[in-house]
Order: C-alpha cells, then structure tokens, then sequence
C-alpha cells in the first residue's frame, strides 16, 4: 500500500541505523561478522574444497586455514583501524585477508604462491565485497597478488608500511622460515608479526654477546594459546605467536654489551 504523501521522506530503517552505529560501539558485532564470514565461505570456498586438498604432502605447500575465531582473537590484541595495514605472507584463499579488513576496516594485502588457492581468492574477493555491500557493512581495502613471498617487490614495497604480518609458517620448512626472517628488518617501530612457529630460537634465550647481532634480537615474543577447533589441520589446541618489534630496547642492551667490549680493549691494550 502506498503511503498518502508518496513524497514523504520514508521512515527511518532501523537495520541501516544500527549497522551505522557498529563502528561508533567498537565494530560489526562477533555475531554478524561470523555470519557474513561463513556466507563467503560457503559460496565461494567450500565447493572447491577438494581441489585445496590436492597438495604435495610433507611440503611448505600443504594447504591449511585458521578459523574466523581464531583470527577474531588475534586480530582483537592489534588495535587495526582503518590506518592501518596487514599483510597475510601466504595467504591461501584470502579468508584472512577478508576477515581483517571487515572485522577492523584495515588496508589488507596478502601473497599466496599456490596455484589453485591463489585462483579461488581472486574470484573469492568480488564476491566477499559484493556481499559486504548487501549487508550495508564498509570493508577496507583488499589487494591480493599470485607469486612467491620471497621474490614479490609488492611485498618488499609493503613491508616497511605494515602493521601487522601474519604468517601461518606451521608447515614451512626451515630454508623458508629463515629466508622470511631478514624482511622483518624493514618493519617500522612497533610492527607485530604473526606466527604459528616463532621466528625466534628460544623464547626464554637472554641476549648475550654471541647472539646479539641476530635478527630476531629485535622482536619482543609473547607465547599465546588457541583452543581445540581453530586450525583445520588439528583437533588440538596449540600456541601461536606475537612477535613486537623493539629496536629501543635492543638498542640498550646492545649499548650495554658496546660498552664492555669497549671497557675489555682497553686493559688488553694496557
């Protein structure tokens, strides 16, 4: 039925009115975004499942995903906001990605070397941003690029801009996690990485004088568990792991050790 003035202005609809406030209240509502999350899984991910299954076995290859929830809680501990930039070094079919720009309205970008999951996130992300916008929900930037991690100038042009990096590096081998170590370099002050192995040899190692030229000396690591569910890979919980970029603090330490080696000259020269 029409109304009796068709110029009136239409009464206020209130899904619209409380999408608007999210943001204002802290962001889209776990509920919510868990429900979109698993729309775009379901329409563009799942059909194509077995194809993700058909990888080289004990290899860096081997396909694995981090449930929503369990990127929800990381995420949460970042502070992302729509300044911000995360890149995902590996990025699969890009569930991650997509999860961190909506959930925080962050710049994402993420690199996957693999050929099939590298194929349905690019006709994932049209899909992912189309149903964002059938919901009413503002998505940040998403940019996503088919190559290798290692090699990528996009990721050599990023890295220094990021704030947070996450690498799911569960499976990598050791010559990969090593040869990944020396981008870390080029993080800004501050910067988190992401880590299901640490890229640290110990977590509870003291810098000293033999390992203090190392470069995970930078990093401030914080052990953190998930519960059983959040990998794909596992029925078990496990640990991940938040590495924070410390220069100043390294730097005094580092001065410290300096000073000694400087002090030890001086009376062999005596």
């Amino acid at each position: 039925m029409l109304p009796q003035d068709i110029f009136a202005d239409p009464p206020p609809n209130a899904f619209l009115s409380a999408i608007d406030g999210w943001r204002a209240r802290g962001g889209i509502p776990y509920k919510v975004l868990m429900r979109i999350l698993e729309e775009n899984y379901q329409r563009n991910v799942g059909p194509f499942v077995p194809q993700l299954r058909q990888y080289e076995a004990f290899s860096s290859k081997v396909y694995g995903e981090l449930m929503p929830s369990l990127v929800y809680e990381m995420l949460k501990h970042t502070r992302l906001d729509e300044n911000s930039l995360f890149l995902d070094l590996g990025c699969g079919v890009g569930n991650v990605v997509a999860q961190a720009s909506l959930q925080t309205g962050c710049r994402s970008y993420g690199i996957e070397c693999m050929e099939t999951p590298a194929r349905i996130a690019s006709r994932m992300l049209p899909q992912f941003k189309a149903r964002c916008r059938m919901w009413g929900v503002n998505v940040g930037e998403i940019e996503l690029e088919h190559g290798d991690m290692l090699k990528s100038k996009r990721v050599d042009e990023l890295i220094p801009q990021a704030d947070v990096v996450l690498v799911n590096n569960k499976v990598f081998d050791d010559w990969l996690n090593e040869n990944l170590r020396p981008k870390f370099l080029d993080l800004k002050e501050g910067a988190i990485v992401i880590s299901l192995r640490p890229f640290v040899s110990s977590l509870n190692a003291r810098v000293t004088e033999r390992n203090v030229d190392d470069i995970s000396t930078i990093f401030d690591v914080t052990e953190r568990t998930f519960a059983s569910g959040s990998v794909s890979w596992a029925d078990t919980g496990g640990s991940y792991y938040v590495h924070r970029v410390d220069r100043a603090g390294y730097s005094e330490i580092r001065k410290r050790f300096e000073s000694s080696r400087g002090i030890r000259s001086s009376r062999r020269t005596r």
